[in-house]
């Protein structure tokens, strides 16, 4: 944990806010592209002091410079933009309140008036039921928000109260699941230590003590499926998403960014940022991202895609809308995977038939039909 009220960032930090900006890049525009959500919220559950020690900017400030920056904000204005930062550290609160008013004090034209900001010098877990009692009460639900939880430990952020904040169709969260911390003091017998977990994942005081008996990655692996599981089954997420983030001077997983949304869009959305970070699995940070040079010459391996859409579609005539969905929800690639890689490669072993009219083949635009033919059932097109 990190005790001062501003410190160095890390690598896997600022992939994580590279992973963040990315998303709300394209997640902005489409929560407002029909002009029927007229007011969309990013709450940032632990926001910190909202700079680093050599002036990089925290996630406060990426979040606002994401939106007053984007190329299409003044298409926006019809949508109220409400940013929630909750701080609970004194000094970093303190910190956090001038970094953003030096911010709109050095932008040309100040705060736009469709943007407001919200700050509580407060508990995230406090500031949340808050939330939820208000909208309760009024009988209303949270407008459409993204909710990044980004606790420095395993304490204060239980999984039932994210459920009731987040229960709105359109809320989504991106959560950073401290696995460094919690694979350290998960076997700890103390009560209250044994509460805090239980509220952590939503599960009696036993499930997760499962991985007392566990070692290297089958433990990591248990404990992170585990959280996805609960995002899942109690949370009331359709799709959940992990991103895997080394701790390169240790050489370690230092905690899992988690993904929770309702919709397939946001689970595009998120997947092409994932991939972005990491363009051979699209679920680590492993000291590579984005336009950096990679270390080793590696190439993405499309045969688990090959056999998944095989496994799934032979035998059967699809659309390509749906194997694109099938794609995107249930395989660990992305949009841009399937047709050039897989499909093209497919139709030319003679395993796939086009059923439909197109203007070039190994092309599959949009209301094309494909047959998967069994193997030694090929025929010519």
């Amino acid at each position: 944990m990190v005790d001062e009220a501003i410190w160095t960032i890390e690598q896997h930090t600022q992939a994580k806010h590279e992973l963040l900006r990315r998303y709300l890049g394209a997640w902005f525009p489409i929560l407002t592209a029909s002009g029927f959500n007229r007011r969309v919220v990013f709450l940032d559950g632990f926001a910190g002091p909202g700079i680093y020690a050599n002036g990089e900017p925290g996630s406060p400030l990426i979040a606002i410079e994401t939106l007053v920056d984007h190329a299409h904000f003044e298409q926006l204005s019809r949508t109220e933009f409400v940013f929630i930062f909750v701080e609970a550290d004194g000094e970093r609160f303190a910190s956090l309140e001038h970094e953003l008013n030096g911010y709109w004090a050095r932008r040309d034209g100040g705060k736009p008036a469709n943007v407001r900001i919200e700050l509580f010098n407060d508990e995230f877990a406090a500031v949340a039921a808050q939330l939820v009692a208000a909208t309760h009460g009024q009988s209303k639900q949270l407008a459409p928000t993204l909710a990044f939880i980004d606790p420095f430990g395993w304490s204060g952020v239980p999984l039932d109260l994210i459920r009731d904040l987040l229960a709105s169709d359109k809320c989504e969260v991106l959560f950073n699941f401290m696995y460094d911390s919690v694979n350290r003091f998960v076997a700890d017998k103390r009560p209250g230590v044994a509460r805090h977990f239980a509220e952590l994942f939503g599960t009696s005081e036993n499930e997760h003590k499962a991985a007392s008996v566990l070692n290297g990655e089958d433990r990591k692996a248990f404990l992170r499926d585990l959280y996805m599981r609960q995002l899942q089954d109690v949370g009331g997420f359709t799709f959940v998403r992990s991103f895997d983030m080394m701790d390169l001077d240790r050489g370690r997983t230092a905690y899992f960014l988690m993904f929770g949304t309702r919709h397939h869009k946001g689970l595009q959305v998120m997947k092409d940022a994932m991939w972005s970070l990491d363009p051979i699995a699209g679920a680590q940070f492993s000291g590579h991202a984005g336009d950096q040079q990679m270390l080793f010459s590696e190439e993405l391996d499309v045969s688990p895609l090959r056999r998944a859409i095989l496994d799934r579609f032979t035998g059967e005539s699809a659309a390509v809308e749906m194997i694109e969905r099938f794609v995107i929800e249930e395989t660990d690639y992305k949009a841009t995977h399937y047709k050039k890689q897989v499909l093209k490669v497919l139709e030319e072993e003679g395993l796939l038939l086009c059923e439909s009219e197109r203007k070039r083949r190994g092309t599959y635009p949009k209301g094309t039909s494909l047959r998967f033919v069994e193997p030694g059932d090929q025929r010519d097109s």
